[in-house]
């Protein structure tokens, strides 16, 4: 809860929730902040992060350009720096340990990485780990702020738990209101 709180805070502030919703999942597309080598890359984490199910995943609701988009007109150049950062030392890493490109490598290989990233191994450090989990939490929020996300896996409740009208006092009981003391 203590994550989603943090998570949220970062991302919603200033005009992240409204950048949020006019992000149009069938626009045409124009690299905004990523290479398109970076651009494959963090296809490849949305779709491992969020993986399709009996749901569409990250990279059906082209939660990758989100990112791109969102980083752009939400986030200043230091964050932009730092998570376009991240992900050149994912392929320069992926090359260096694999010996291959991160887009060339298994699913496995690339979960592997991934996870020494996650608990900065392998040549990841804090800094690594702290960006990378930015970057996921943009994936997140672009995947669930996406038509699939809202419409197939949220499930709004306006009222938790039901209305009960006309409840007896006595089943109350006392009661207080962070309402003004009168």
């Amino acid at each position: 809860m203590l994550f989603g709180v943090q998570a949220a805070q970062s991302l919603l502030g200033g005009n992240a929730l409204s950048v949020a919703m006019a992000f149009a999942q069938s626009a045409p597309r124009q690299l905004q902040v990523f290479s398109a080598e970076q651009m494959r890359v963090l296809a490849i984490i949305g779709d491992l992060t969020i993986p399709q199910t009996d749901t569409p995943g990250a990279l059906a609701t082209d939660s990758h350009w989100f990112v791109d988009n969102q980083l752009k007109h939400c986030f200043a150049t230091e964050t932009q720096t730092s998570v376009k950062q991240i992900l050149d030392k994912i392929i320069t890493r992926a090359q260096a340990l694999l010996s291959l490109p991160f887009t060339d490598a298994t699913t496995q290989q690339q979960l592997t990485l991934l996870q020494a990233l996650e608990s900065s191994q392998s040549g990841f450090d804090g800094a690594d780990t702290k960006a990378f989990k930015q970057l996921k939490a943009l994936l997140v929020f672009g995947f669930f702020t996406s038509k699939v996300g809202m419409t197939q896996l949220l499930q709004y409740d306006p009222v938790p738990g039901g209305f009960k009208g006309s409840i007896a006092y006595a089943s109350v009981g006392k009661a207080y209101s962070g309402g003004f003391p009168f």
